[in-house]
């Protein structure tokens, strides 16, 4: 689990709770009110935006260590996106108004909550940099890079996230159908091997250098 400088907020708040959440279930929609400020513990979460139409994105995947809900609470308005959970997940929630009296209070957790909105401006970035520059069967190595480095792979070489193919096409930036088409390739290449929603990781040095990275 990644350390973050702001988990000892969790030291100090006395309104902290854990909640636990369920697979599909949800952490917190998109336009409802900020209630607070969510730490993950354990699990998996996708961070989606325009969930009823035709164009939902997926703009993040989060794993244990990681902060949601900052920017919507520090800035006072409804959350913009929604957060469901992959697998069964577990958080500390701080409730919105305690933790803007405690960052309120300590500019170094001032400075930790900017590094942190820095570091997702420079992803946002990084991804439309890598949709404008790079091909489909670019992102989706770099993509599968990501997921690796992020949750990591078992000991049969598994990827220790299941996500479906609309889920994978929607992260790569490409339809459904043209994903199947270089998920077969893929696999044809023995790169990789796809059953379900299981992804086997055969050649991770040559979906590096696909990526780019």
């Amino acid at each position: 689990m990644k350390k973050s400088p702001l988990n000892k907020i969790l030291t100090e708040s006395r309104e902290k709770k854990i909640l636990t959440f369920k697979k599909d279930e949800y952490l917190f929609r998109e336009k409802e009110e900020s209630d607070g400020v969510y730490f993950t513990i354990t699990g998996k979460v996708k961070i989606i935006k325009h969930e009823n139409q035709p164009m939902q994105t997926i703009i993040n995947l989060v794993s244990p260590g990681d902060v949601l809900g900052i920017h919507a609470v520090i800035n006072e308005h409804d959350f913009t996106s929604s957060a469901i959970a992959l697998v069964n997940t577990s958080v500390c929630f701080v409730p919105a108004e305690e933790f803007r009296k405690l960052v309120n209070y300590n500019n170094d957790y001032k400075m930790h909550i900017m590094q942190l909105l820095c570091s997702n401006i420079d992803l946002i970035e990084s991804k439309i940099t890598s949709r404008t520059e790079k091909n489909a069967s670019e992102r989706f190595a770099e993509l599968l890079v990501l997921l690796i480095n992020t949750y990591g792979i078992s000991e049969n070489n598994e990827l220790k996230i299941d996500l479906s193919i609309d889920d994978l096409a929607n992260l790569t930036g490409t339809s459904k159908g043209y994903l199947g088409k270089i998920i077969a390739e893929f696999c044809e290449k023995d790169l990789i091997r796809f059953k379900g929603n299981v992804m086997e990781i055969v050649d991770q040095e040559f979906l590096e250098k696909e990526a780019k990275v």
